[in-house]
């Protein structure tokens, strides 16, 4: 088993220094940076490309915090009403994140600053596991998502922060590894000379299965200090419908690229029954 590991937020005089936003910084910087070496060996503008990751990252967090609040917490927007929704460091929904990236990438890239849709996006694209790395280590150091009981070697002992908890899985832990997969994967195949979009269509694929099924490994019982068991809707998640329906954009955007770098083509005897007989040169 994984030994529970507690990081306390540090004080530096009167900036708290917490792991979850020190990490989650972390990664922001570094997949900025990706990004925008990406860009420059893709031949695009390089603020264009720093301009819309920042963008995108700031939706990404509005509508992440927005959907924590309002599909994961409902309770909170009854007791707070409108304060729980602007209060955007106070929890963060990671397929809320993922729409309000889409939101943010479409807007900046189509109507804020109108440039190659795919090209621009699947830059910031390649770069985003890297970061997602460091955001879900942030996850697995304040344990944030705990998850059912279990004897499997990567569960992580919960009797230090809770006495009676046990051994469980740490779904903030299972991502990170995750994200360190897909990273390897993607920086395997960045010299390939795929279409624009690929990248899109391999996260998609890549990661919306995995997330699906590790969310049945989500806690059902109720904890104290954990008042509340994760909420679903017809027996799944939020996050389990957001994969499915990821899963299938994944699809969707992948046939359109095919479409586009195979465009369907006419044989001679086909082409010439699409005309008619006074369409044809009559040789006189």
């Amino acid at each position: 088993m994984v030994p529970y590991i507690h990081l306390p937020t540090y004080q530096l005089g009167p900036v708290p220094l917490d792991p979850w936003g020190l990490l989650v910084t972390t990664g922001f910087v570094l997949g900025l940076e990706i990004a925008r070496a990406r860009g420059i060996q893709k031949g695009l503008d390089v603020r264009d490309v720093v301009d819309g990751v920042v963008f995108t990252v700031l939706m990404g967090f509005v509508v992440g915090h927005l959907v924590h609040v309002l599909a994961y917490h409902p309770e909170k927007y009854e007791k707070d009403g409108i304060a729980s929704l602007y209060r955007i460091w106070e929890g963060f929904s990671s397929y809320g994140g993922f729409l309000g990236a889409v939101i943010g990438n479409v807007l900046f890239y189509r109507v804020i600053r109108p440039r190659p849709y795919l090209a621009h996006a699947d830059v910031v694209m390649y770069a985003f596991p890297f970061a997602w790395i460091f955001g879900r280590a942030g996850c697995a150091i304040v344990h944030d998502h705990i998850g059912r009981p279990t004897t499997f070697p990567l569960g992580v002992n919960f009797d230090t922060m809770l006495e009676g908890m046990g051994v469980r899985h740490d779904l903030g832990l299972y991502e990170c590894l995750l994200a360190m997969v897909i990273s390897a994967v993607f920086f395997a195949v960045r010299k390939r000379a795929w279409p624009a979009g690929s990248f899109l269509v391999l996260w998609c694929v890549l990661y919306a299965p995995v997330r699906f099924f590790m969310d049945f490994l989500r806690r059902t019982d109720e904890l104290p200090g954990f008042p509340t068991a994760d909420v679903r809707w017809a027996g799944l998640t939020p996050a389990q419908w957001g994969s499915l329906t990821m899963f299938a954009a994944g699809l969707v955007l992948w046939a359109r690229i095919r479409r586009a770098a195979h465009p369907r083509t006419h044989t001679p005897a086909a082409t010439s029954a699409l005309h008619s007989p006074g369409d044809t040169p009559s040789g006189t």
